[in-house]
Formats: C-alpha cells, sequence, structure tokens
C-alpha cells in the first residue's frame, strides 16, 4: 500500500508541475492601441515604446522593446541599414515586409530577425484591420 500512495503521489505532482507550462505556452493577448498612441513616423505608422532594460546578453549592453502599430494601408518603407540586431514579431494582423532578400507576408505570431549594418526592413499594411510588429532591439553600446 505504501507503494501504491507513493506512485500516486508521484503522478499527482507530476500533473501538477506540468500544468503551469501549459497554461503558460498560451500566447498574451495583444494590446490594443489607439489612432493616435504613441509617435507618428510616416502616415498611419506610430511607435509605442514599451520598455528598456540592461542586457544579461554579453554581446549587447541594453535591450528595448516597441510596438509599431499600422492603420490599413499604411507603410513603412524601405530605409537605411538596421543600426542594431533586432527580433520582430507580429502581435495582431499582418504585414507584407521588405527584410534584406527577404520578401514575405507576416502574419500573426509569425517572427523573424534582422541584422545590425546590412538587413533593410520595410512593411504595408494591405489589410483592413490594424497591424503590429513588435521589435525588440538588441543594442551593442
Amino acid at each position: 500500500m505504501e507503494l501504491m500512495n507513493r506512485r500516486s503521489a508521484l503522478a499527482l505532482g507530476l500533473t501538477v508541475a506540468a500544468t503551469p507550462l501549459i497554461v503558460s505556452a498560451t500566447p498574451a493577448a495583444a494590446k490594443a492601441y489607439g489612432a493616435t498612441e504613441g509617435k507618428e513616423i510616416f502616415p498611419g505608422v506610430r511607435i509605442v515604446e514599451l520598455g528598456k532594460r540592461e542586457s544579461v546578453i554579453a554581446a549587447y549592453k541594453n535591450l528595448e522593446m516597441i510596438d509599431v502599430v499600422f492603420q490599413p494601408a499604411a507603410v513603412f518603407p524601405v530605409g537605411e541599414a538596421m543600426t542594431d540586431d533586432m527580433v520582430c514579431q507580429i502581435t495582431d494582423g499582418e504585414l507584407q515586409v521588405k527584410a534584406g532578400d527577404m520578401d514575405f507576408v507576416a502574419k500573426a505570431g509569425d517572427v523573424w530577425s534582422c541584422t545590425k549594418g546590412s538587413t533593410k526592413e520595410g512593411a504595408t499594411n494591405s489589410g483592413t484591420e490594424v497591424a503590429v510588429m513588435r521589435v525588440i532591439y538588441l543594442k551593442a553600446g
């Protein structure tokens, strides 16, 4: 009987331990932004600053996270090469993205990276809904 109690306790413990992993795998809902929230950088394209922090990754001194909010039909034209390495993700809507040699439609949940000094990027919201691109800058200096 004692062996059965240990097995039951182990099974229950494993079930309880696994439960938070399943719950945390569900993505958080993206914040809805007002049409005038943040700073407009191009017509219909706004930047909302989310946070900055020192990095514990040796290659980077600081991290910075922003959301780039695109109204329908808004265009962020291809510009200069990236000043920092970065990781981008679409949290809402979809965008037609041109990043270096890549040209693709990025939908909610899609993620990609760009490298400092070599990637030039632009994006267009061809849809009828607001699109949000979350950008995490990995700043070396």
